[in-house]
């Protein structure tokens, strides 16, 4: 899908050449704010040499290793992997979108926002009105007249009560085809507007007619509560068998969880929040006192989906279906909870098994339903059997063993070795000495040997790790007399300003080099310099619908994470990020601008920005007819993006070694050390991969730049 014009892309309104762009909004928040200050509000901190540090607020521990760093304006937690700046440390820490933070920390920083439009603001409240008309035409219909009276014995033969039905605001929609949209044009909306909200169907040859007919009607509503869409299961013959509102202005499926309004405060009360696939299971759990369940909407959960219920709980449990699609589903939702809520430390799949590469800010645990019953099956014949089920859930770190374990035949020699050598990756990821202790033990049981045969296994693999670090670098920057150098941070780089990453070519990307670093001058509004996150970005944007399945694929090749929204720092892209991951994920038939256009004003201004960048530089870059050199240049920006942050967390972390004050504190940092050079070879390793066959044919001397208005033309040095 490719636009010509980045007009498409323009938002609810466009800044003058006397307005502030959204980048210099950000920064000039950044300026404004302290974020000692910011931070030392949530977190005690206790000043340390040039940094301060406190016990980290996203995961529990006893040791500070929790760090903020004036100097950058960032912060960096050590032990679970949590990093950034203001704006993503908020966005953490109260659990909001990042146009809620955005004006947040504009307010208290003095510098003023646009706001939107109240026109727009008088269009979502008419949808919204109308879609309030739509259920009480719905229930009407269901609750009385002979008409309603099929859905009325489908919902008794469900042991559905009359107080779950008017909880739920249950509905009918008539076998007719234009009943609902007659009702609403007599209540004073007019058929541009029933059309626009998705409820009816234009013809070609003009008028419309009902979307949702003979279905059992059940209303979508928004955390607030208000009806911003429906699900129609047909009643007898028919397909499909469950239809949905498509995506509106005021519905994003993608965003919306069903029955979080009802479940949010069970939820936040009991910590825990239960997932299942369908509206009956939610509607059948609530009427029998469960009321912290939840289902997404659709087959897959998403990323949004996530974070919105982070909110209010980090226990999961997935409650899905115990037949193979409900198998798979629960597999991806564990898969994208531990990828959307982790940072570095959680277990991912690969093609052996697992492994575990970040550590989870989340407890995942899975409720695996008898064999041939989902959860509304279990709940009404037995609603106990299901408390028991979810109280028993299994934690996703024995989830995987007992998977490992039975791939292998344990009562051979050769089937121990096999499943002890494929736990040993997951084992040495466990930084939690309780925990690890405890999984060794449960290896060891597994496998019938002893725990010291296990643990003699876990310490020569991570011997080996270790010995694989002996590359040959540059010397580590001096560091201050208070501590002597950590030996193992000889082997760390030390960032000159201008530099060619391990493994690159001879001339790397445009905007690799001279990439200003600077916060601009707001009130002169100097040009904003493309980065690497920019750079990436704009590609994506541009080539998204070939571009992000093959990058996918390769960086699975390469046992790589996935490409996700903490590959970005700034504040704007990850915000963009988010919206474009949502759309692909969600894969709305509107096109990407209309979805994008949607989104909050500087999202959009942002879009632009980048994708006249991009076009212009593809238009100076006639090798990108060839699909290789773009695909070589996105893979090799994103591992030099992903190896310029593993770089900067070491240079942090050799901070916070210098200015540890306890040998507890010390072993931790020095665990922590150990996976950020595991992690830095892997990728240094994955990018000496590309450069070999790489050919740059622009100058290194080359940069970028684009004023507040749009950009300027590019060209090779």
């Amino acid at each position: 899908m490719v636009y010509n014009d980045p007009a498409t892309f323009m938002f609810r309104s466009t800044p003058t050449h006397h307005a502030m762009t959204s980048y210099s909004v950000i920064q000039e928040i950044k300026d404004r704010l302290d974020v000692v200050t910011v931070i030392g509000r949530y977190v005690p901190l206790q000043k340390s040499g040039n940094s301060y540090k406190g016990l980290c607020p996203f995961h529990s521990e006893k040791t500070p290793s929790f760090h903020v760093f004036p100097h950058t304006n960032t912060w960096k937690c050590f032990g679970c992997g949590a990093g950034g700046d203001i704006f993503t440390f908020v966005e953490k820490r109260e659990n909001l979108p990042f146009p809620d933070v955005l004006r947040m920390l504009a307010k208290e920083a003095g510098v003023p926002l646009r706001e939107v439009r109240p026109e727009e603001r008088d269009a979502r409240q008419r949808l919204l009105d109308l879609h309030q008309a739509a259920a009480s035409y719905f229930q009407s219909n269901l609750l009385t007249g002979a008409a309603g009276k099929r859905a009325r014995d489908y919902l008794a033969q469900r042991d559905i009560t009359q107080e779950t039905i008017e909880r739920f605001q249950l509905g009918y929609a008539l076998d007719g085809w234009e009943r609902l949209l007659n009702h609403l044009q007599g209540k004073g909306f007019s058929l541009e507007e029933i059309v626009k909200a998705g409820l009816a169907i234009a013809r070609d040859a003009g008028g419309a007619y009902d979307r949702f007919r003979n279905r059992l009607i059940i209303p979508i509503r928004d955390i607030q509560g208000r009806v911003i869409a429906f699900g129609g299961r047909i009643l007898g013959e028919g397909e499909p068998k469950y239809l949905n509102s498509p995506q509106t202005s005021i519905f994003d499926k993608s965003q919306v969880i069903f029955g979080l309004d009802m479940a949010r405060r069970t939820i936040r009360a009991s910590d825990q929040v239960v997932l299942v696939e369908g509206y009956m299971d939610v509607i059948s759990a609530h009427q029998r006192g469960f009321k912290n369940v939840v289902a997404a909407m659709g087959t897959s959960i998403t990323a949004g989906q996530i974070r919105l219920l982070s909110r209010y709980s980090r226990n999961f449990v997935f409650a899905l279906d115990a037949d193979a699609a409900g198998a798979r589903a629960t597999w991806r939702g564990v898969m994208l909870v531990q990828e959307t809520l982790a940072e570095r430390g959680a277990l991912t799949p690969t093609a052996s098994g697992f492994r575990a590469e970040r550590r989870m800010f989340a407890d995942v645990s899975i409720a695996i339903m008898p064999e041939g019953q989902d959860p509304d099956d279990v709940l009404r014949q037995d609603p106990e059997r299901w408390r028991t089920l979810i109280e028993n859930a299994v934690p996703v770190v024995d989830y995987i063993i007992q998977q490992a374990a039975a791939r292998f035949d344990l009562a051979t020699a050769s089937g121990k070795a096999q499943f002890v050598s494929e736990a040993l990756p997951t084992l040495s990821k466990i930084g939690d000495p309780i925990q690890r202790r405890h999984y060794i033990g449960r290896v060891a049981a597994l496998a019938r040997v002893r725990e010291t045969d296990v643990e003699a296994a876990l310490g020569q693999y991570e011997r080996g790790l270790r010995l694989g670090e002996g590359r040959r670098k540059p010397p580590a920057p001096a560091l201050p007399p208070a501590l002597p150098p950590h030996p193992a941070l000889a082997d760390v780089d030390a960032p000159p300003p201008e530099r060619v990453l391990a493994g690159a070519s001879e001339e790397p990307p445009l905007w690799l080099d001279d990439v200003s670093r600077a916060t601009p001058d707001v009130s002169e509004q100097r040009p904003r310099r493309i980065g690497p996150e920019e750079h990436l970005l704009g590609l994506i944007l541009l080539h998204h619908e070939r571009l992000l399945p093959w990058l996918d694929d390769e960086l699975a090749h390469l046992e790589l994470d996935p490409f996700y929204i903490e590959d970005f720092t700034d504040p704007l892209n990850r915000a963009l990020f988010q919206s474009l991951e949502d759309y692909i994920f969600d894969a709305p038939e509107e096109p990407l601008a209309d979805y994008i256009a949607r989104q909050d004003d500087a999202i959009g201004e942002h879009v632009h920005f980048l994708w006249r960048y991009a076009q212009e530089f593809e238009e100076t870059k006639p090798r990108y007819v060839q699909e290789s050199h773009l695909q070589r240049d996105v893979i090799t920006s994103l591992l030099r993006l992903r190896l310029e942050k593993a770089k900067a967390a070491l240079q942090q972390l050799e901070v916070a070694l210098q200015e540890a004050m306890s040998p507890e504190e010390r072993r931790g940092l020095d665990r922590h050390l150990f996976e950020l050079l595991q992690f830095r070879n892997k990728l240094e390793k994955s990018l000496s991969r590309y450069s070999q066959t790489m050919h740059w044919t622009h100058s290194r001397r080359a940069t970028a730049s684009i004023s507040p208005q749009g950009a300027t033309p590019l060209s090779d040095a």
